[in-house]
């Protein structure tokens, strides 16, 4: 304990390092990688003990479960001084694997040479797992189409081969496409091929036809080839679908234009899990035994139904709207746009799916196609990690309330320490005071960055006027802002609307910041800070600018992460927290930050928000 106490930055509140290493999983390693402290639950989840790991090598930190490659990328970020996050994994003795979500933090001495590393872990075994076996399972999906007894090609009207859906003639998928569908013909086959792409180009009606090619043996191979146009907007013909198939007996097709429609739908239903065909007035004509495996319904009982009969009754009226745009885009565009929605079973369960339409048209009616996909596992995931987000957020949050408390309680007893005339140090009391303030501004920027004070949800109209000159009368501001002239230049003739909160927060922190970084006022120049802001229909334009000390360029990217400060051995400089605060507001509300700086000039931070009118 007594090695990470001492290389724990020393500016650090007692209470604030209690609360970190109370609440988490870390170590401490030295500049070669070797274990100087672990804490308890660190040793729990390797199911060992300190005594074991003190001194060794971090294995974590070199395990054979990664390429070199991660490793290098790790040990050159943090020895260039930088913070590192990932996920490492690490079979334990026992044979159980586990993951961790790993932040490793370099600590500098006085002439920034990294002398030790802190590591922060999370322990995400169960989600890894989780999302190895989706991986899996799409994998599994994928191969698939390894397995249709057919082969189907997509071309152009010359025959150059677009997509496939799986390797031919020994040759995988990516070596096809761009090549022409004639090279892996023989010669009579491919004069009778040509021919029939010509006739299907030229008549636009779907065609079917028999070739025969002969082996190394000389054995005689007999194939069905269909070929049918897909046409634009236009009704033109925008390319061809040609399948394939040996010694096909079973299918044959009219030559006529729903011959193409239907050959269309074919090679369109290859990567989707369930289809769904419908006529033009929205009843069920087609499906496949995905949708009949998911629905549970036999196609008897299914076909003529409504597509909304397959809807579940809660998310029938919610999404009608959606289902009718997709509809209509599906129409004037190429590509269907994907919709969320629940389905209902026959056994009455309700599960969720995506679903993408597109449009055919025959005999100048409509044929919708619908292509779902089932995404329960997905959406049971996204729910567990918005809730442990939340759960985090909230632990956060009433984390930075005590830590709050205890501080200003601390505070309370320097005051009086500093008025009692017996206090033999004063100097020491007015540096613990100072500390003590700095970590209240740190305390109360984790309580907003939790964003647990406010509801993401409700807006209201946003007076900036109001916001700014609440802000500017701040007793803590106000005292600062002397010998400070504040110019402010509002165009809000539109109304803007926004979460008054959040809005609030990023004002704070950049009048803050500009306030922070101000030059000390002199006979002949005197520092300003610049508040502009201008309203139109769909967003507002924030920029706050200052004529300060400025930022090095190679800094500006770094000016948003955690904890980073301009020059962290000046104490009065900032937490490191409020910028990081307003960009993670920023991404919140959906908007932009952009800032510009010059040093010993100024910096200007301007900030575009979407209008939640």
């Amino acid at each position: 304990m007594e090695a990470i106490n001492y290389y724990i930055p020393s500016k650090l509140d007692d209470v604030l390092w209690s609360e970190i290493k109370d609440n988490s999983i870390h170590t401490l390693t030295d500049s070669l990688g070797r274990l100087e402290y672990v804490s308890d639950t660190y040793c729990e989840l390797l199911e060992t003990n300190s005594n074991r790991l003190i001194g060794e090598p971090h294995t974590l930190l070199k395990s054979q479960l990664h390429t070199n490659a991660l490793y290098k990328e790790l040990w050159r970020t943090i020895k260039m001084g930088q913070k590192w996050n990932g996920v490492l994994s690490e079979t334990l003795a026992s044979g159980k694997t586990i993951a961790l979500d790993a932040t490793i933090i370099p600590i500098k001495d006085d002439i920034e040479n990294c002398v030790k590393y802190i590591g922060l872990y999370n322990d995400v075994t169960e989600l890894h797992q989780q999302n190895n076996q989706i991986k899996t399972e799409a994998i599994s999906d994928k191969n698939l189409l390894n397995v249709i007894p057919f082969q189907v090609f997509l071309t152009s009207r010359h025959g150059k081969i677009l997509n496939t859906n799986k390797p031919y003639k020994n040759k995988e998928v990516s070596e096809l496409i761009g090549t022409y569908i004639y090279d892996y013909f023989s010669s009579d086959a491919f004069n009778t091929l040509k021919n029939n792409i010509a006739l299907v180009t030229s008549e636009k009606v779907a065609n079917q036809f028999e070739i025969t090619e002969f082996d190394k043996t000389n054995t005689p191979c007999h194939y069905s080839v269909l070929i049918a146009p897909v046409f634009d907007d236009l009704g033109g013909v925008l390319s061809l679908t040609i399948t394939i198939q040996e010694n096909s007996k079973s299918y044959s097709i009219n030559k006529d234009r729903e011959a193409g429609q239907k050959c269309k739908l074919i090679y369109q239903s290859l990567n989707p899990g369930i289809i769904v065909v419908t006529d033009h007035n929205g009843k069920i004509t087609e499906w496949n035994t995905g949708a009949e495996a998911a629905f549970g319904y036999t196609e008897s009982e299914i076909l003529g139904k409504p597509l909304t009969f397959l809807i579940s009754k809660t998310s029938r009226t919610k999404n009608l709207k959606a289902f009718l745009n997709t509809n209509t885009i599906t129409e004037n565009t190429k590509d269907a746009d994907l919709i969320e929605l629940y389905c209902l079973s026959k056994c009455k369960k309700e599960f969720p799916v995506e679903v993408a339409f597109t449009c055919l048209t025959y005999n100048g009616n409509k044929i919708y196609c619908a292509m779902m996909f089932d995404i329960t596992k997905r959406k049971s995931l996204e729910n567990e990690l918005n809730q442990q987000t939340k759960d985090l957020e909230l632990l956060f949050y009433q984390s930075a309330l005590d830590l709050k408390t205890l501080l200003s309680s601390t505070e309370n007893i320097l005051k009086h320490l500093k008025k009692d005339e017996l206090t033999s140090n004063k100097k020491l009391v007015e540096t613990c005071d100072t500390l003590v303030k700095r970590e209240k501004l740190l305390v109360e920027n984790m309580t907003q960055a939790s964003l647990k004070t406010v509801s993401r949800n409700e807006t209201s109209q946003i007076i900036f006027q109001d916001v700014i000159n609440d802000i500017l009368q701040l007793p803590s501001l106000k005292i600062k802002l002397k010998g400070i002239n504040t110019v402010k230049q509002l165009d809000t003739s539109s109304e803007f609307y926004c979460n008054s909160d959040l809005v609030h927060m990023i004002f704070y922190n950049l009048i803050h910041n500009a306030i922070t970084y101000s030059k000390a006022p002199t006979i002949s120049k005197i520092p300003c800070i610049s508040i502009s802001v201008k309203t139109c229909q769909h967003k507002a334009i924030i920029e706050i600018s200052d004529t300060g000390i400025g930022i090095r360029k190679e800094n500006l990217q770094k000016i948003f992460d955690l904890y980073y400060r301009v020059n962290p051995l000046d104490d009065n400089t900032g937490s490191g927290f409020g910028l990081y605060v307003v960009k993670r507001i920023v991404n919140t509300l959906k908007g932009d930050i952009q800032v510009e700086s010059k040093l010993n000039k100024g910096s200007s931070f301007k900030i575009t928000l979407p209008n939640l009118k």
